[in-house]
């Protein structure tokens, strides 16, 4: 923002915003939006890998786990999927 603003010659006691000085470049703020993409990509890259592993349990929520009739696979509470076959907003086919 520093280097937006002596590149306009925004003087630094001038009372301009952020926002002022981003629209006044043409710039658009690009941070969230590289990060929302870098995360669904790395969700993408970890759902396919093949068979079981841990990190790909802990994002989709279900942990193989000891209960007294038997072995059972509980999901966490909320967005997450079991695999007994719960949908998730991922996989919801109301778009």
């Amino acid at each position: 923002m520093k280097g937006l603003r002596k590149i306009l010659r925004v003087s630094w006691t001038a009372k301009k915003t952020n926002e002022w000085v981003l629209n006044k470049a043409g710039v658009k703020r690009e941070l969230l939006d590289t990060v929302k993409a870098r995360k669904l990509a790395y969700y993408g890259h970890t759902m396919m890998k093949q068979g079981s592993c841990l990190k790909k349990e802990i994002m989709q929520g279900t942990m193989h786990c000891q209960v007294h009739a038997g072995n059972e696979d509980h999901a966490l509470p909320g967005w997450t999927t079991s695999r007994h076959g719960q949908d998730s907003p991922w996989n919801s086919q109301s778009e």
